[in-house]
């Protein structure tokens, strides 16, 4: 059980109160699309230099994982029911780290980080009620990032996040998702940051070798309701699966 100082009690106020009140906020990414490469070595690897049908395992996927073809796959206001509301980046926003190595990928996939996953490019779209991220992945490296998802969501159904060096215990459960894409998972999200309990509801779906990752509100004062989170995460799969086979 968690100690909790008065420092750690305004940590877990400030980020709770920054993720409730989404707008999500992306480091490098906007609602506009604006796109996230990793510098240095890996930059030079950009995925749109990828030659058409290589972008996913056994070319599942017929388009490569170009600039223009992410941001297809990007929701728009049209995309969300109304109360959503697009919004700007406002300077990036993380929960932590997972203890458990095997735990960072599901942080990874509802937090903006720089350069994030080994991705080559990323672009995102932020609402007030979650937000959307979209990788590009040279070769095959989105499936092996994905490879062995369920079992990844049994093993971390309890541990714990370290936020600026307090210790707060996470909880995830599976979600069931419609199949699409070359595969799909749901999970929730649950960090106790002892004021407050932080809920997120996310959704990831692959197409070839780009990642559509979407993260949104759940057990929090204010929560999507389950079927405006199941059309969501539709569009979402559908939007991709349109932006690569386009």
């Amino acid at each position: 059980m968690p100690v909790f100082t008065a420092v750690s009690v305004r940590r877990a106020v400030a980020v709770a109160l920054a993720a409730s009140s989404l707008v999500f906020a992306a480091g490098c990414g906007s609602s506009d699309g604006t796109s996230d490469k990793p510098a240095g070595k890996d930059a030079a690897k950009s995925s749109s230099s990828a030659a058409p049908g290589t972008s996913g395992d056994a070319g599942s996927a017929k388009g490569a994982v170009t600039e223009a073809r992410l941001k297809a796959a990007l929701l728009t206001e049209k995309d969300v029911p109304a109360g959503w509301k697009a919004g700007p980046s406002t300077g990036g926003l993380t929960f932590g780290k997972a203890t458990k190595p095997e735990c960072q990928k599901l942080m990874q996939l509802m937090q903006s980080e720089a350069a994030p996953m080994g991705a080559a490019t990323r672009r995102t779209s932020n609402f007030e009620y979650g937000l959307q991220q979209v990788f590009g992945f040279d070769g095959d490296k989105a499936a092996g990032y994905l490879k062995g998802f369920d079992a990844t969501l049994a093993q971390c159904a309890a541990f714990t996040v370290d936020v600026e060096g307090e210790k707060y215990p996470a909880t995830v459960k599976p979600l069931t998702v419609d199949k699409a894409g070359d595969e799909a998972h749901g999970y929730e999200l649950v960090m106790d940051m002892g004021p407050i309990k932080m809920g997120f509801h996310n959704y990831v779906v692959r197409k070839g070798g780009a990642l559509s990752a979407l993260s949104t509100k759940g057990k929090q004062p204010v929560g999507i309701p389950a079927a405006e989170y199941k059309a969501v995460t539709a569009t979402v799969a559908k939007k991709l699966d349109q932006a690569i086979q386009g």
